[in-house]
């Protein structure tokens, strides 16, 4: 399940700002978003979004990023709550874990206003599951203390491999419908600022 490829995408943050030992990078939220489809009798789309998650480099160079599951919104309370009652078990589960190591080899590289397509890896964990996932994202270093990172292409997640499926097919009982793709769609972009240079030096 890919789906927390969107995790991934700090390991090309760390491309680009790994090596600054005096930066403390952060998501701005405001600016930060993470898409899912659930895709109904193979032709029905339902959008949603999460509402809470956030994201962090620590200082051994370490990618953390952490989705509250239970922030989920699709626009109908009552299709929410079965996804996070019975897809994704929130209360057992409520939280997704990423976390990406970043390569201590590799150079900070773009200049302002360029955009870097790079395949990253990453390591997830969702629904007590743990998985490795490669996926393309696109960096872009808007100024010197904001990095931007999106997908490149929907990320493809497959259920499955998190062991969400029986929530899949009773999901499909409760809809009435015949059949849920087991695929799901994750787009994301998320957007880091370097709070260490907006903070004034002590005098």
């Amino acid at each position: 399940m890919r789906l927390n490829t969107l995790l991934k995408v700090l390991t090309l943050f760390g491309l680009v700002i790994f090596g600054n030992a005096q930066a403390q990078w952060n998501l701005d939220k405001s600016q930060s978003e993470l898409y899912f489809t659930f895709i109904k009798a193979a032709q029905i789309g339902t959008v949603g979004h999460f509402e809470s998650f956030d994201a962090h480099v620590t200082e051994q160079g370490k990618a953390n990023l952490t989705v509250d599951l239970a922030s989920l919104n699709t626009g109908i309370e009552k299709r929410d709550n079965r996804l996070r009652n019975i897809f994704f078990n929130t209360s057992k589960y409520p939280t997704a874990y990423i976390e990406i190591s970043l390569s201590k080899t590799i150079q900070k590289r773009l200049q302002v206003g360029e955009t870097e397509q790079v395949r990253v890896s990453a390591k997830v964990t969702l629904h007590g599951k743990t998985q490795r996932l490669r996926e393309l994202v696109n960096v872009t270093l808007l100024n010197e203390n904001t990095v931007e990172v999106a997908t490149a292409i929907p990320v493809l997640l497959d259920v499955s491999d998190y062991g969400l499926m029986p929530g899949i097919q009773k999901l499909i009982e409760l809809a009435g419908v015949k059949s849920i793709s087991q695929s799901v769609p994750v787009t994301f972009r998320l957007r880091f600022n370097d709070t260490a240079k907006a903070q004034p030096m002590d005098s």
